[in-house]
């Protein structure tokens, strides 16, 4: 996923042009300020005069950088996390049927919802916020620098201070945030079971409970949230009190450096707005820094979840079924429970079978042996003359097809849950309808074939779905 965000690096680089842009003409103003006091304190009207329509000129090239500054971190904030969660997407139905399954599907909807808003928060945000830090940093060197090396050294050490302060405090921060996602996990997955239990919980009056376990829970992510918070606090609390320290030390020395005759009552302007540039960055950036540091195990986290732990490679792609499937001396089991041992079946092509058994017998995993979401851990299943763990998952989906227990029906219309989004005549779908006995039903919708679906079916009787 991080990858993915990155592929984002063209528009972070506009971003940086007009930062560049932004931060050299604020430079530009602060200096141009130092030769207007200068020049009020020289009493030079001319070169006040020619100071001031500096200022004003380069005050009015600022306003259109910074609304365009504005308008590219919006539009690179927008790719990055567009492409992440694309990205996650993607890669999700790239997942072995069996390995999803096996998953609590919760952890990947807090992954989309709770993770992606912390990354977005911690690391999207923070690259763009780290990134304009380093420009003003950078541009406020140079500034400083010309004018005060002492002055610019000061800031130099002290901002390195708060930095690596802020890098020693980010590791327990990662195992915080970590913490939290997985709280996150949690709670998303019982929420989806809460409401999906709703008719059970009202009629057994059991709100009383569900209300005190969801205190709980949401107590646990409060509490975690309040620990990372307190963490950014005393990084905040450490870089204010490096910052005020360094700021009047400052002002003391470019005073006293003023009385001297080492500068002039304008560079001592200069260099004190300056420093607050060239500090402010240094403590963003040990703010900023902790947050995008620790992220790093939400990646791991996500990379982890997306990954298939079965990885045989599929060579052979079918363009048909030529004579049926065979299983030959197969055996299967989940962990110590041994379902399947050393069958042998052969379902001939055109022919109907009919598999029966005791509850727990093996007919689901038969059938989900059938459909490849497993693969035998003894023996072969063979299509044609094909292994069919050779034979690639999305060339042989194309020629099989299944009706699950529990239907699932998308928010669409009735033509594309009929044909799942693929090409077929209307007489072809209203055959398959007249077949199950729904001709009356779409007669009596005036929108026929494009009556919209809503909630897995919520406004179609339970026949009907």
């Amino acid at each position: 996923m991080k990858k993915a965000i990155w592929k984002s690096a063209g528009y972070l680089s506009l971003v940086l042009i007009v930062g560049i842009i932004c931060a050299t003409l604020e430079g530009f103003l602060s200096i141009f300020t130092m030769h207007a006091v200068d020049a009020v304190y020289a009493k030079n009207q001319p070169a006040f005069q020619n100071a001031l329509k500096q200022l004003l000129q380069t005050a009015g090239l600022l306003i259109p950088a910074t609304i365009a500054l504005a308008f590219t971190r919006g539009f690179y904030k927008r790719k990055a996390v567009v492409s992440g969660k694309k990205n996650y997407i993607s890669r999700l139905f790239q997942k072995n049927i069996n390995e999803f399954q096996s998953e609590n599907n919760a952890k990947y909807m807090s992954t989309l919802t709770n993770d992606v808003n912390t990354i977005e928060a911690s690391y999207v945000d923070a690259l763009y916020e780290m990134l304009i830090c380093i420009i003003n940093f950078t541009v406020a060197i140079l500034i400083i620098g010309t004018v005060s090396p002492l002055a610019l050294g000061l800031g130099v050490v002290i901002g390195g201070i708060s930095t690596l302060a802020s890098i020693l405090i980010s590791k327990p921060l990662q195992r915080h945030q970590h913490q939290r996602s997985q709280l996150y996990e949690d709670y998303t997955a019982y929420i989806k079971e809460v409401l999906g239990a709703f008719h059970i919980i009202k009629s057994n009056d059991l709100g009383d409970k569900v209300s005190g376990d969801f205190y709980q829970k949401s107590k646990k992510i409060q509490f975690k949230g309040y620990v990372i918070d307190k963490i950014y606090t005393y990084i905040s609390a450490m870089n204010n009190f490096n910052f005020t320290i360094a700021f009047y030390g400052l002002v003391s020395v470019t005073a006293f450096m003023c009385i001297k005759g080492q500068l002039t009552l304008g560079g001592v302007i200069l260099v004190i707005t300056n420093m607050e540039k060239l500090m402010n960055p240094l403590v963003q950036l040990a703010e900023y820094m902790p947050k995008v540091m620790s992220t790093k195990t939400l990646f791991q986290k996500i990379e982890e979840t997306l990954t298939n732990v079965e990885t045989h490679i599929e060579p052979i792609e079918i363009e048909r079924i030529h004579e049926g499937i065979t299983f030959d001396q197969v055996s299967f089991g989940f962990e110590d429970n041994l379902v399947l041992s050393e069958i042998n079946l052969n379902f001939k092509k055109g022919g109907k079978y009919l598999v029966i058994g005791p509850s727990g017998g093996g007919k689901s995993t038969l059938l989900r042996l059938l459909r490849k979401y497993y693969l035998p851990q003894k023996g072969q299943i063979r299509l044609d003359h094909h292994d069919l763990k050779d034979v690639q998952k999305n060339s042989y989906f194309r020629h099989i097809a299944n009706v699950e227990q529990q239907v699932f029906l998308f928010e669409d219309t009735i033509r594309n849950n009929m044909t799942l989004y693929k090409a077929y005549e209307d007489e072809e779908i209203l055959k398959a309808l007249s077949s199950a006995g729904l001709s009356p039903f779409i007669d009596s919708n005036p929108e026929g074939l494009n009556y919209m679906l809503y909630d897995n079916g919520k406004n179609l009787s339970g026949g009907e779905r």
